[in-house]
């Protein structure tokens, strides 16, 4: 099929100054906000963002000395005539087909014969006028970008036919004014800088980042960009040992995710607020800048004007069954990247890159269950040695701090059923210390011929030949896991759980488990979001109307450290009994209050900082799942050959 696309917009191929200044600082930044349409604000994106709307509100009238004569000598030059004639404004747009550019002026000042462009920055002036960019030399006191940027303003005015020969910038961390004067070398400059902007951004992949460099510290970018993880990766697949990974990525994401779930409630704006009403008239105000996310669950709704105002703000909002099933997604369209989708679908049409991808996703998958259950039957195992910690209390593995790290258990390692001998004086209480003991070493028994059997799957995974083989071994290692699952169950849920059951679910666990991955679909669903992926078309799970199928593979490792693990302490710490949930014949629903107590169980474990497997830094769970979801899409873009999900120690 062919097909035409539809003649752009007039302005559709004006590069915005702002984006030329980008394209000199680091064109990477450049392809990834202008080509891809990546932003992320941060605190100098926002503080800039400030100052500017600052400098448009103050006062418009500017008094200067022969502004009149110059109205009169304007002649027929109506955009002369109508600055020197009236106030100079503090702002305007223009641009220019000559040069291809677009700007919007912060500030320009009126002189006795010209208009003066005038640009402040936040930062600080650079300490040399030594300056140089693909081998022109730039005599200034000002930071290359800056220079640029100013320049084309002045192209900008001198093409629209204004008399503009200086422009000067203005920094704020140093008090500096720097003068910048049009010349022959300046528009020499600004011409090679517009071209190579235009050529960076016809390409499909973006440019590499830079290395090691301090533009990156403070660039707001760098959560989309990871210089540093990509050169970790890079590294990985070359064989080479794996260069420092500066703390630059966040650990975690403070903004909250916002949960409806009771039942009539309506979520309103109020300003710059979420007003959340009850069916009992209580209301909650929750400030926009601390909302990520906003989760509908069941019978509740939202107005348009405050859908309308969290879409222009860059919220998404999911909207789920009262189960926790999601049913749609509403997101803001703030991104531009087709490029990263065409590669995905034609990825997705590539039947070796499939099976790459799905067989790296089920490896980590079943490598992340394996883990789990070796630290159960590692804790139980130290429960059944444990000679002063008495039966009434919970096991170790029940605490809700942040992981401990346990190595992989090496075969040639002492056997852990030869143990001490129990202690001539038995704990107070136990009739008997070895029959205290058995249970609790059965089920490390059980459990190590669990994990023997996933360590099956994983190798019969790691050798076959396609997708479908991949799905099938991936099915053989889940039904081992569930079956193991009981055997860390705490008492009064053990015996509920029969086996992994859905639509509707038939137990306790089993509704606990469909509702926290039901969460973290919609977790892997914003993130593609986010990043500009299709989460309709995967790799791993077969295309179905109504099914995300990548945000289904880029959650698969995460089931187990994620939201098994969050369950299982929830059941060990008793957050939650057995009357949170609704029996009946259609099956087993979490009631409103057990709904809260597994959210904020989800929550907490989403939050909590893990030290990542390659790059050395510890940081949330959610923050990692979006890091995934990048890796995956460099990959597809063709910056990295190789995809290695997050694997658990």
């Amino acid at each position: 099929m062919n097909i035409q696309n539809l003649p752009p917009r007039k302005d559709a191929d004006f590069i915005p100054v702002r984006m030329c200044n980008k394209s000199v600082f680091c064109p990477r930044s450049f392809h990834l906000e202008f080509v891809q349409g990546v932003f992320i604000e941060s605190a100098d994106t926002v503080a800039g963002r400030a100052e500017h709307e600052r400098a448009e509100r103050r006062g418009t009238k500017k008094k200067v000395e022969g502004a009149q004569e110059a109205a009169e000598g304007a002649g027929e030059d109506d955009a002369w005539r109508r600055i020197c004639e009236g106030i100079p404004p503090r702002s305007m747009v223009m641009q220019s087909e000559a040069w291809g550019v677009s700007g919007k002026f912060d500030f320009v000042e009126l002189d006795t014969d010209e208009v003066v462009v005038v640009e402040s920055k936040h930062g600080k002036a650079p300490k040399t006028d030594e300056h140089e960019w693909n081998g022109h030399v730039l005599p200034y006191r000002a930071w290359p970008p800056d220079v640029v940027q100013v320049g084309l303003y002045m192209a900008l005015l001198r093409e629209n036919g204004l008399p503009c020969h200086r422009g000067r910038i203005y920094y704020r961390g140093s008090h500096d004014t720097v003068e910048v004067a049009w010349s022959d070398d300046l528009e020499r400059f600004l011409r090679d800088v517009v071209a190579e902007a235009r050529a960076v951004a016809q390409r499909p992949v973006p440019p590499e980042p830079l290395v090691d460099s301090p533009k990156c510290i403070g660039c707001s970018l760098h959560d989309a960009c990871l210089p540093d993880e990509h050169a970790a990766l890079r590294a990985f697949e070359q064989g080479e040992g794996a260069p420092e990974v500066r703390r630059i990525v966040a650990a975690r994401d403070d903004r909250a995710v916002v949960h409806v779930t009771s039942p009539g409630t309506v979520v309103r704006k109020n300003g710059e607020a979420l007003l959340i009403v009850t069916r009992a008239g209580e209301t909650t105000r929750i400030p926009l800048i601390d909302v990520q996310h906003v989760a509908l669950f069941g019978r509740v709704s939202i107005t348009e004007p405050c859908l309308q105002h969290l879409l222009r703000c860059g919220i998404g909002i999911s909207h789920h069954t009262g189960g926790g099933r999601i049913l749609g997604y509403t997101a803001p369209l703030t991104t531009v990247n087709i490029g990263i989708r065409r590669a995905q679908f034609r990825a997705a049409d590539d039947e070796t890159t499939c099976r790459t991808i799905a067989r790296a996703l089920v490896l980590s998958k079943l490598h992340n269950q394996r883990t789990v259950l070796r630290r159960y039957r590692r804790k139980t195992l130290d429960y059944a040695d444990d000679e002063q910690q008495p039966m009434a209390e919970l096991p170790a593995w029940a605490a809700t701090g942040e992981d401990r790290v346990i190595a992989r258990e090496d075969a040639s390692a002492p056997d852990p059923w030869q143990s001490p001998p129990p202690s001539e004086d038995p704990l107070p209480g136990a009739a008997d210390s070895a029959e205290a003991t058995e249970e609790p070493r059965s089920a490390a028994r059980d459990l190590a011929e669990a994990i023997r059997r996933i360590g099956i799957a994983i190798d019969a995974a790691r050798r076959a030949a396609t997708v479908d083989e991949i799905r099938g071994h991936e099915g053989d290692g889940a039904a081992v896991y569930f079956g193991a699952l009981p055997l860390i169950l705490p008492a009064p849920f053990r015996g509920d759980f029969g086996g992994r059951t859905r639509r509707p679910p038939r137990d306790r666990v089993n509704a606990l488990l469909s509702f926290g991955y039901a969460l973290l679909v919609r977790e892997a669903t914003a993130a593609c979001a986010r990043i500009g992926l299709d989460p309709m078309l995967g790799f791993l799970h077969t295309m179905l109307p109504g099914r995300p199928a990548l945000a289904l593979d880029l959650m698969e490792p995460f089931r187990a450290a994620w939201v098994d693990t969050a369950i299982l302490r929830l059941l060990a710490t008793g957050g939650i009994d057995r009357a949170d949930f609704h029996v009946s014949l259609c099956g087993v629903t979490l009631s409103d209050k057990g709904r809260r107590a597994l959210i904020a169980a989800y929550e907490r474990r989403a939050n909590e900082l893990t030290t990542h497997p390659r790059f050395g830094y510890r940081m949330s769970y959610r923050r990692m799942l979006e890091l995934e979801a990048r890796v995956l899409a460099k990959v597809l873009l063709g910056e990295l050959t190789e995809y290695r999900p997050m694997w658990t120690r």
